[in-house]
């Protein structure tokens, strides 16, 4: 399936499921994983992550001394595969449930559309992708965007914020449960549907 160019000036990817959350702890894995675990047998699915790099050599978005994930970046984007099934990172959860392949992409925030270019040319024109971000919505429209967010009102990242119109649905999650009807989600001919 071919890229285009939408009329808001970013690509347009109908193969991808995109799933922003309105902070953390929201049940945006979980959500990811069921989607793989539940349309792995109609199509092979390369599940996605998106790290926003605000600025090299910066300082931690969460605070204290952090991971090195983002002060490790020296290119404008970095794709690497995950191989490793076993463990607690959202990578490996995604590779767990079934995603023939799972990429993560960290992106200077001021690339994201080279980024995002670079990750549609690494995911291939002929396979579905479920991809966790809020800020890779600024650069790719997807076939379907789904903003999850707290039963209960909470604090919402600015990143959320800046694309929160631009959702096809909101989903409430309790972090494990979702106010989502699965029927709802389908995919025809190499592209994610939501049917309203």
């Amino acid at each position: 399936m071919k890229n285009l160019e939408s009329s808001e000036g970013c690509v347009v990817a109908p193969q991808m499921l995109l799933l922003g959350s309105t902070g953390r702890d929201c049940g945006k894995t979980v959500f990811a994983c069921e989607a793989v675990r539940r349309f792995r047998a109609q199509s092979k699915i390369v599940g996605v992550k998106v790290t926003t790099v605000e600025e090299r050599n910066g300082k931690c978005p969460h605070g204290g001394l952090g991971c090195g994930t983002c002060s490790s970046l020296a290119e404008d984007y970095l794709i690497t595969e995950e191989t490793e099934a076993d463990g607690h990172k959202d990578t490996q959860r995604l590779l767990a449930s079934g995603a023939d392949r799972v990429l993560w992409l960290r992106v200077l925030c001021e690339n994201m559309e080279a980024g995002a270019r670079a990750l549609l040319e690494a995911i291939g024109p002929d396979r579905l992708a479920v991809c966790e971000s809020n800020r890779l919505r600024t650069a790719l429209k997807p076939g379907v965007f789904l903003m999850i967010q707290p039963q209960t009102p909470s604090n919402i990242k600015g990143s959320a914020r800046s694309v929160m119109d631009l959702a096809d649905r909101q989903v409430f999650s309790d972090g494990q449960s979702f106010d989502f009807n699965w029927g709802d989600l389908e995919v025809q001919d190499g592209r994610w549907i939501l049917n309203t």
